[in-house]
């Protein structure tokens, strides 16, 4: 199961039909005229905007309450489900199997966002939705909306603004990069680009695109060191992850969704 791990990477859920998505895309300005290509279109005030309506939460209410209707026995079920349906891909103990390009299911961050735009809480039921129609899957409800787009050669961007880029998202993330081609980076970002229209001006990602949080390089599902970041840039990514709604029962859906949500550090998703 390559992406309940989406959860932890997204887009707009089932077109535009969860409340996360109206309300994040109400403040990023993403409308189904706006979008091209598959990936939305967003302004950088509109950006601000979402990042102060967050930062309002206040770290109090970022906390991790227990995992709602977590009863043992859907716990016990859910985990022998996931040994035999999911550890494929995202390892035996959900930290991800290597060379699958998953998420980290025990981690802190989830990358879509959930139906509860009151707590900001992930549900069950919003892991289940991943389950039953997959990402990018032979589903009519796959989530398949964003993905990180090529920008090389014979695309928006030119080799010295792929190499700048490539800096500029090294120096979010906090990590060794080159100082001499940052202001180039930054414009390429923020305008050629296009980068902030999913990742938002300040590298956040956005829950409801499961866009990468570029300031947490350990997230990344493609690698974080320069040659990685660069062959992003240039080739784009797309990952899948199959739909599991003609093969497993609601019931077992249900358990395997409890099941992960135990597994992770936080139930929050912004």
């Amino acid at each position: 199961m390559p992406c309940v791990v989406a959860l932890a990477s997204g887009e707009p859920p089932n077109r535009g039909k969860s409340r996360i998505s109206r309300l994040t895309l109400s403040f990023t300005g993403w409308t189904p005229a706006a979008a091209s290509g598959g990936v939305a279109r967003m302004t950088k005030r509109r950006h601000i905007a979402l990042a102060a309506a967050i930062a309002s939460l206040g770290a109090a209410a970022l906390a991790a309450p227990a995992v709602p209707h977590a009863d043992a026995r859907a716990i016990k079920a859910g985990q022998a489900l996931f040994a035999a349906n999911c550890a494929s891909c995202h390892g035996i103990d959900g930290k991800g199997a290597a060379g699958h390009h998953v998420p980290d299911l025990t981690d802190d961050r989830w990358l879509f966002g959930g139906e509860d735009v009151d707590t900001f809480l992930i549900r069950p039921s919003d892991i289940a939705t991943i389950i039953r129609h997959g990402i990018r899957a032979d589903d009519p409800q796959t989530r398949n909306l964003a993905a990180m787009p090529a920008l090389g050669v014979g695309h928006s961007l030119e080799p010295d603004e792929v190499a700048a880029v490539t800096e500029y998202v090294l120096k979010l993330g906090g990590q060794p990069h080159d100082e001499g081609q940052i202001a180039l980076g930054k414009e390429t970002f923020e305008d050629e680009g296009g980068c902030y229209d999913c990742h938002t001006v300040q590298g956040w990602g956005d829950p409801a695109t499961g866009s990468a949080d570029l300031t947490r390089p350990r997230t990344y599902l493609y690698g974080s060191d320069r040659a990685a970041i660069a062959a992003t840039v240039r080739e784009g990514r797309a990952g899948v992850s199959p739909a599991f709604g003609r093969k497993l029962s609601p019931q077992q859906i249900h358990d395997i969704s409890v099941y992960v949500l135990t597994l992770s550090k936080s139930h929050k998703y912004i």
